[in-house]
């Protein structure tokens, strides 16, 4: 389901791009249009591509102890798919629509691409979702200690 290439809104990780550059991104990738239930990323399936959320809410949930777990939720400006687009590989966990949504979507090659043509602005793009990718971890690594001070506690 996969809409004309356009501007990428200026929000996320391309929030302190310009008109221009926000154009010259946004026609490396494309726009991906969901329903409700619908299924960005599925668990186990090869993914190499970068998503940034424009509009609508997602869930991040894993099947990995044999039910389903909500990880995380996602909207507008977030990123999806950092891990898989330095470390292209299977997916860990499945990200579903939760919403009428919308996505931007650039693959690996795409990027290496976009990289070359526009090295200074690429350089920056990877730097701001970076970012994003660390607080994300940084947000987990909170996450992880209280869960096992919690745990430690009720022995």
């Amino acid at each position: 389901m996969s809409d004309d290439n356009a501007s990428l809104p200026q929000m996320g990780f391309a929030s302190e791009f310009d008109a221009e550059e926000r154009a010259q991104l946004g026609n490396f990738g494309e726009f991906i249009s969901l329903d409700d239930g619908d299924v960005l990323i599925q668990e186990g399936d090869n993914q190499d591509s970068l998503f940034l959320v424009v509009m609508g809410n997602f869930h991040v949930q894993t099947e990995v102890t044999g039910r389903a777990v909500l990880l995380g939720t996602m909207k507008g400006g977030d990123t999806i798919g950092e891990v898989n687009i330095f470390d292209p590989g299977n997916a860990s966990a499945s990200v579903v629509s939760k919403s009428i949504s919308q996505v931007w979507r650039i693959d690996r090659a795409r990027l290496e691409q976009y990289l070359e043509a526009h090295p200074r602005t690429a350089a920056r793009l990877l730097v701001n979702v970076s970012t994003q990718l660390s607080k994300r971890l940084r947000k987990t690594n909170e996450k992880v200690a209280m869960a096992r001070e919690a745990m430690l506690d009720s022995f």
